[in-house]
């Protein structure tokens, strides 16, 4: 065999062995996401909200109530035939390259009367998606905050991209390592400095923040304005940890934490991360859910 021959068939051979490049979603694949928020949202205007979430929570999808319940538990404990309407949609929304796992956010509204055309409460929402093994989608993880009336709902859908991580599909552990890590360093950058700070460290150029009783903010300096004088420091806990087989998209939850130090617990976060084009987690959405203050 010739040496020109033997390369060619060298390269045809690590070709065949070697899995294809991963690349980064499209819009056209995370527009997915929006199609299933969307479906969610005609459910539940047409079964309820009790219902419509039955039918699309997973078997083991997360709600926060104030804390990380089972959504099917909280659900199945709600009377029928509320009259009032919960509407939102989606305005960001990103999916990983393996095309298993995406999230999307965007603003709610309540309704105490279905037929009524004042509404009653405003806010934003968080979903994440998983697909099934049988094809379907189904929400993992449901949160959001409250704020006052904003100047205009946002109906303009715009999406990011995750990069996908080299190789960490083939390792899952050194994957969900790797977030956690990422999930920690964000933690003490804010037990350290301040959450503005951490935010400036970590967070991707087009972060959404989401604080009870602020509007939304979209972008990383807009957050952290949005936030320089409200939140100091604080201290992050992460109790659940999930990433997608591509390794370029995952979220965490955990508790956050202000005060002194033997404070207890003030609030929930969640964490939906992006892994960036130089290989590290970058924070795509921030929400910080506040627990009831106990009466003394």
């Amino acid at each position: 065999m010739s040496r020109r021959l033997f390369i060619a068939v060298a390269v045809l051979y690590l070709h065949v062995l070697s899995p294809p490049p991963v690349t980064s979603a499209t819009a056209d694949e995370a527009s997915v996401i929006v199609a299933q928020e969307r479906a969610f949202a005609a459910t539940v205007r047409s079964l309820g909200v009790r219902d419509g979430f039955l039918d699309w929570l997973s078997n083991t999808g997360i709600v926060f109530r104030p804390g990380p319940k089972i959504g099917h538990g909280v659900y199945e404990k709600q009377p029928r035939g509320w009259t009032g309407l919960l509407a939102w949609n989606p305005i960001r929304a990103a999916i990983s390259a393996d095309g298993k796992l995406g999230w999307s956010t965007g603003p709610w509204t309540w309704r105490n009367d279905s037929t009524a055309t004042k509404v009653d409460g405003y806010g934003e929402y968080v979903s994440v998606w998983r697909r099934t093994s049988e094809g379907r989608w189904r929400v993992a993880l449901d949160c959001g905050i409250g704020h006052p009336a904003p100047a205009a709902i946002e109906t303009t859908v715009t999406y990011s991209a995750p990069v996908p991580g080299v190789k960490l599909g083939s390792q899952p552990l050194a994957a969900r390592q790797s977030l956690y890590q990422a999930d920690a360093s964000f933690a003490r950058a804010s037990a350290s400095e301040s959450v503005p700070a951490a935010l400036g460290k970590y967070a991707t150029d087009d972060v959404i923040v989401l604080r009870e009783g602020l509007q939304r903010s979209s972008g990383r300096s807009s957050a952290q304005a949005a936030l320089s004088g409200r939140e100091a420091q604080a201290r992050l806990v992460s109790t659940a940890q999930y990433i997608a087989e591509s390794g370029d998209l995952g979220y965490t939850y955990g508790t956050f934490v202000t005060g002194p130090s033997a404070a207890p617990d003030s609030a929930w976060y969640v964490h939906v991360w992006h892994r960036g084009p130089s290989a590290t987690w970058r924070l795509a959405c921030q929400v910080v859910m506040p627990l009831p203050v106990k009466k003394k």
